[in-house]
């Protein structure tokens, strides 16, 4: 297993890389530019509030914050992987839109600080949830890439056998994929609705109150 997932990381670290720089760029337009994005984000944290609501129809314990979370991201990251047969135009379109919704985020944290706020709330459960999203973004990528390349082909009938060897690699390593996804989305799943929520009630909380006296 552990030759498998050396393999898995060795030949998709460059469409991780491509993922990480297109959630960044996000991240960047939504904290630099919010008042153009607002609009956009407001769209995107409806669809957050239903999850929000469905928890809270639930009964908002941990088990069914945990599964509302698990869930919701497991199904998200394996729409970007599989769609992104249709020319990585999804997934690409998917890390944008979370990057610009992370940066207005952090830019409108009134009276606590954006790093207090990504430190607390975020990085706990981001530390397994953002690789497993990224990478799961990146095997799309890697999918749309080969999509491209099979129509190209159709011009260049000489790089048929070297397209087909690289669909091969790829599908192989896609169960392998779909694991490591899943088990590191389970992992931030069970800290964000466990240890996340103490995590942020004791820091940005206590953050509040010196805002308020100061």
């Amino acid at each position: 297993m552990k030759n498998h997932l050396r393999r898995l990381w060795l030949d998709n670290r460059r469409f991780f890389l491509a993922a990480c720089l297109l959630f960044i760029g996000g991240g960047l337009i939504g904290y630099l530019q919010a008042p153009m994005v607002e609009s956009m984000v407001s769209e995107l944290m409806g669809q957050l509030k239903e999850i929000v609501d469905r928890i809270k129809e639930s009964g908002g314990g941990v088990f069914a914050t945990f599964w509302m979370i698990f869930s919701n991201n497991v199904v998200s990251a394996l729409m970007m992987m599989a769609l992104g047969l249709f020319f990585a135009f999804f997934p690409i379109i998917g890390l944008v839109a979370n990057g610009i919704l992370l940066g207005f985020i952090l830019s409108k944290s009134v009276g606590v600080s954006p790093w207090l706020m990504f430190g607390a709330g975020i990085l706990p459960h981001g530390i397994f949830e953002l690789p497993a999203v990224l990478f799961a973004a990146g095997i799309g990528i890697r999918l749309g890439l080969l999509s491209f390349r099979s129509v190209g082909v159709l011009f260049q009938p000489n790089k048929v056998d070297r397209l087909k060897n690289d669909w091969y690699d790829t599908l192989k390593q896609f169960p392998v994929a779909v694991i490591t996804v899943i088990v590191l989305l389970l992992i931030a799943a069970i800290v964000e609705s466990s240890i996340t929520p103490f995590i942020i009630n004791g820091l940005i909380g206590d953050q509040m109150k010196i805002n308020v006296m100061k």
